[in-house]
C-alpha cells in the first residue's frame, strides 16, 4: 500500500512538473515569436535580450548579454498568458461604450494655414475641374485631425464613455497652449533642459537660443518636446485605449504642389524596432514593456476593426506593403490587413492598446476638392464621415 502511494505521488509530482515545463515551454515559444514577427525590424536585437527557462532578460549591450549582466528581468510567475482579455463587463442596459476611458490624440497643431505652413504639414496648389476652370486648394493637416477628434469625441460621449483629448482647441499644442505662446513661455527652458541631460552642446544652446529660426525652433525643439508631453499626458490618464489620428499624402508626391491619383488608408502600431532603436535604457524598457504586456495585441485587435471601418464607410482601399515605400522600409506587416507595426514616437511611448490612423491621401485629386470645403472643419462632410469611420471601428472593437 506505501509502494502504490509512493509511486501515485511520484506520478502526480513528475506530472507537475511536465505540466509546469510546458507552459513555461509555451511561453517562450510565445515571446521568441512575438519578437520575431512584431517588434524586430531587422533581426538585429538578439544582443540586447533573451528569452529561455529563467524568463525574460533585457541587456544594455551585446558585452553585457555574454556577461549574463541583465539591466531589467521579468520571471515567468509574473506573466500569464490567459489573462489577455479586457476586464470590462458588457451590459446591454447601459451605453456601448459606459465605463470606458478613451483617449484621442489630434495629430500636429496647425489650427490654421499658417501654422500648417510653419509644420510643413500644408498643402497648396490648384486643381483642373470638370468644366476647365481652375480651384485653389489649401489644406492644413492640423485642422482636418482636430475636427475629426472633436466630432469622435461628441460621438463617444453620447455612447457615454469618458473621452480626454491631448488638444483641447483648434491650434492647441499638448501643453494647452499655441506653438506661439509655447515659444514665449516654454522655450528656453526646453532648451536648457536639453543641454542639461546632454541631449545638445553649449554651442547647439547659444545657436538655438539666438540664431534659429522658428521653422528651426519648431523642428529642432518643440516637436519631439511636444510628442512626449502627449504620450506623458496620456499615460497619467490611463486610458483604455487610445486613438491617434492623421491624414495622409502621397509620398512620391514631392511638394505636394499638385493634385495625385493615389488614395489609400493605413493603421499603426507598435513594433518594428531597428538596430539603433534600443540605445537608451528609456527604449530598451518600453521594448519590454511591448514585448510582456498585451498592449500589441490589443493594438492589432482595435486597428483591425478600425481599417474595415475606413474602407467601409470612406470607400477608400487599405494600403498593402507595396503600396508606400515606408511600409516594406520602416514597418513589419501584421496578420491584419492594412495594420503595420511602426516604431513611431507615440506607438512605443504611449501605454494603452492603441490605434495610430492614417486615413485617406489629403493630395488625392477627389478627396482635396472635399476637404477643402468649409473653414469650420467639423461641418466638412468628408471630415465627419472620418470620424465616423472611427467611430463605427471602436463599437466593432468593443462588441467583439
Amino acid at each position: 500500500m506505501n509502494l502504490l502511494l509512493k509511486t501515485i505521488l511520484l506520478l502526480i509530482i513528475t506530472s507537475a512538473g511536465f505540466a509546469q515545463d510546458s507552459v513555461i515551454q509555451n511561453k517562450i515559444k510565445y515571446y521568441n515569436n512575438k519578437v520575431e514577427k512584431y517588434l524586430d525590424k531587422e533581426k538585429a536585437l538578439l544582443g540586447y535580450y533573451s528569452i529561455d527557462k529563467s524568463g525574460i532578460k533585457i541587456f544594455a549591450s551585446s558585452k553585457d548579454k555574454l556577461n549574463n549582466k541583465a539591466e531589467f528581468k521579468v520571471s515567468w510567475d509574473s506573466i500569464d498568458l490567459s489573462n489577455r482579455t479586457s476586464n470590462k463587463i458588457k451590459n446591454d442596459a447601459v451605453k456601448k461604450l459606459s465605463g470606458y476611458k478613451i483617449a484621442i490624440d489630434a495629430g500636429h497643431t496647425a489650427g490654421d494655414i499658417a501654422g500648417g505652413k510653419l509644420e510643413q504639414k500644408h498643402l497648396k496648389f490648384n486643381i483642373n475641374t470638370t468644366e476647365g476652370k481652375r480651384d485653389s486648394i489649401e489644406i492644413a493637416e492640423g485642422m482636418l485631425t482636430f475636427a475629426t477628434a472633436k466630432l469622435l469625441k461628441e460621438k463617444l460621449e453620447a455612447e457615454e464613455a469618458e473621452v480626454f483629448m491631448t488638444r483641447k482647441f483648434n491650434g492647441a499644442t499638448a501643453f494647452g497652449v499655441t506653438f506661439e505662446n509655447w515659444l514665449r513661455i516654454n522655450y528656453k527652458n526646453a532648451v536648457d533642459s536639453l543641454y542639461r541631460i546632454g541631449e545638445i552642446t553649449e554651442q547647439r544652446k547659444q545657436w538655438l537660443l539666438t540664431k534659429a529660426s522658428k521653422r528651426d525652433k519648431f523642428k529642432m525643439v518643440f516637436k519631439d518636446t511636444e510628442l512626449k508631453k502627449r504620450a506623458e499626458i496620456i499615460n497619467n490618464y490611463q486610458p483604455d485605449f487610445t486613438i491617434i489620428i492623421h491624414y495622409n499624402v502621397d509620398e512620391t508626391n514631392l511638394g505636394w504642389a499638385k493634385p495625385t491619383n493615389k488614395d489609400f488608408d493605413m493603421t499603426f502600431v507598435s513594433g518594428a524596432f531597428m538596430k539603433n532603436d534600443l540605445s537608451t535604457k528609456e527604449k530598451r524598457l518600453e521594448f519590454l514593456r511591448i514585448l510582456i504586456s498585451n498592449d500589441l495585441e490589443k493594438s492589432i485587435t482595435l486597428s483591425s476593426e478600425v481599417i474595415k471601418s475606413f474602407e467601409k464607410t470612406l470607400s477608400v482601399k487599405t494600403a498593402t506593403s507595396a503600396d508606400a515605400k515606408y511600409l516594406y522600409q520602416s514597418c513589419l506587416s501584421t496578420n491584419e490587413k492594412g495594420v503595420y507595426c511602426r516604431n513611431l514616437q507615440l506607438t512605443r511611448f504611449i501605454h494603452s492598446p492603441l490605434v495610430y490612423g492614417e486615413t485617406l491621401y489629403q493630395d488625392n485629386e477627389n478627396e482635396c476638392v472635399l476637404l477643402n470645403n468649409e473653414t469650420d472643419k467639423t461641418k466638412n462632410k468628408r471630415v465627419q464621415q472620418v470620424a465616423e469611420a472611427y467611430f463605427q471601428g471602436i463599437i466593432n472593437y468593443i462588441n467583439k
